[in-house]
């Protein structure tokens, strides 16, 4: 009986030893995965941080001694063909626009909440080299403009967002200047040229309106494709932004003899009245070339407004205007 009882506790030992053994080897197991992760994490980590390093050393590269002294250059050759003269702070000047004194007026906060981008107002935060990848950074000054001009133009040389534009304010009195994208297609591509050192592309009204006459001498006129969709404009009565598609089933016309070249549009039920004029164009906003659609009405082909591709473009810009629209009735 004593045999029996120390056979079956020699049993019952290997068959708990044998049960342990598994969970032993998982245990290992999940301890090795633990420490792979462990330095895996840290390796990714490394990696993250040597990344980091890098694109921030690159950011910081996007504005040094080298580029201010290439605006310089370019800004002589640029003022002299447009015959004006700048003063900048590339060159180690203090450019003035009525008594706001660049950099100084910038560093020393005297602008904060005396700056308006089209209808916003915005912080420009002076800057050696651009590194930053928020807010608008401003790089350099320039003021100057026609000899014996009675106001100023100021250029601001600044990076949004990380991306160059060069923003212009030709205020003449108040304590608010109001900015805005210059419509200089010179000056932004220089700029932007000088920053990222390729030469950028740029869009040309032509690109926008070289099919125009072709749609509309078909058989039957066609809606030309750059005015097709969904435009959006601003009601200045209702404060709000309004959808709207041209009239495609109207009398389509071409007004060639008319500057600009307007799509001439009667309504499809219209039996009175001149019809309504539009015409797109590429204008500069926040950087970037986007089509903008102007719109006339009346005899004279007066202006109405502007439209934009974007609900929220339209929201922004509102009821500005670029300079190259027609007089209103």
């Amino acid at each position: 009986m004593k045999r029996r009882h120390w056979w079956w506790l020699l049993i019952v030992g290997l068959i708990f030893a044998a049960g342990c053994a598994p969970q032993k080897q998982a245990d290992t197991h999940s301890i090795k995965q633990s420490t792979q992760q462990k330095k895996n994490d840290s390796s990714q980590a490394k990696s993250k941080k040597a990344k980091a390093s890098t694109s921030q050393s690159s950011r910081a590269d996007n504005w040094n001694a080298t580029k201010q002294a290439d605006l310089s250059t370019f800004m002589k050759k640029w003022q002299t063909a447009m015959g004006q003269q700048y003063q900048g702070t590339y060159d180690g000047q203090k450019p003035n626009h009525l008594g706001f004194i660049f950099p100084d007026t910038l560093q020393n906060g005297n602008l904060v909440e005396r700056l308006s981008l089209y209808h916003e107002k915005v912080q420009l935060e002076w800057s050696t080299d651009g590194a930053k990848e928020t807010g608008i950074q401003v790089v350099a000054v320039a003021t100057g403009g026609k000899p014996q001009a009675m106001y100023p133009t100021t250029y601001f040389f600044c990076f949004y967002e990380g991306r160059p534009v060069v923003f212009v304010t030709q205020t003449t009195n108040g304590n608010i200047l109001y900015l805005s994208d210059t419509q200089n297609a010179e000056l932004q591509a220089g700029f932007a040229q000088i920053v990222t050192g390729k030469s950028p592309t740029m869009l040309s009204d032509a690109d926008l309106n070289n099919a125009v006459a072709g749609s509309l001498s078909a058989n039957p006129p066609q809606l030309p494709k750059a005015y097709q969709g969904t435009w959006y404009t601003y009601n200045k009565t209702s404060q709000t932004v309004q959808p709207f598609t041209l009239d495609a089933g109207g009398k389509l016309l071409y007004a060639d003899d008319m500057t600009p070249k307007w799509v001439h549009i009667f309504g499809q039920n219209q039996t009175a009245g001149a019809g309504d004029y539009y015409y797109v164009r590429y204008r500069f906003f926040l950087g970037r070339q986007i089509p903008v659609m102007m719109r006339g009405y009346g005899a004279g082909a007066w202006f109405s407004d502007n439209a934009y591709q974007k609900e929220s473009q339209a929201a922004v810009m509102q009821d500005w205007q670029f300079g190259d629209e027609p007089k209103t009735q």
